[in-house]
């Protein structure tokens, strides 16, 4: 009898470990809301956030701010659905986002600044290309001078960073006018 609560105990002590770290360590944002690319989760930030999402913040946002002081915003894909790769070039368009400030940075897969040597991980709105009327034209990519560089990013991410944002961003998560990663080109291409 003592045997089965000792194995019972030991399966479920395995069980949560492993769960646990799937979740922490996973790329997907639980619970998120989904704006084309780009997914946040409109509880980080919140004293509404449960244990979960807390721990997602602990491990891959350390030090975040409260979600009036900025919103988090993370695209692992491009427009169309394709994984963001360091063998390919991209392009960040549409209206400059609504904020006072924003930055958009790139991490590797290991969830760091890409080791490059270019020091070009971001582009900020003060930064960015921007015309008269707002339009933001963003290059992501190797060889493309000025570009947020993607050597040694393998398979990496792009967190768009709304610092002190409009009222609406709050209110409309996926209905707002972000930036499209559009693909230009990947290495092989024909």
């Amino acid at each position: 009898m003592m045997l089965r609560h000792v194995l019972t105990f030991i399966v479920g002590l395995a069980t949560g470990t492993a769960l646990a770290a799937i979740l922490v360590f996973s790329p997907i944002e639980i619970g998120g809301v989904s704006n084309g690319p780009w997914i946040t989760n409109p509880n980080i930030g919140s004293s509404d956030a449960n244990p979960l999402i807390r721990s997602l913040v602990a491990r891959r946002g350390l030090l975040a701010l409260t979600r009036e002081e900025t919103v988090y915003f993370t695209a692992t894909r491009d427009s169309s659905g394709h994984n963001l790769s360091e063998r390919c070039a991209y392009e960040i368009v549409g209206q400059s986002p609504p904020a006072r400030w924003w930055s958009i940075t790139i991490y590797d897969e290991d969830s760091f600044l890409p080791r490059n040597g270019l020091d070009r991980h971001a582009a900020t709105s003060t930064s960015a290309t921007t015309s008269s009327d707002g339009h933001i034209t963003i290059p992501v990519g190797q060889t493309t001078p000025g570009a947020i560089a993607t050597d040694n990013a393998g398979l990496f991410s792009l967190t768009l960073r709304l610092y002190h944002p409009d009222p609406i961003v709050l209110e409309a998560l996926d209905d707002l006018a972000l930036p499209r990663i559009e693909r230009l080109s990947c290495e092989g291409d024909t």
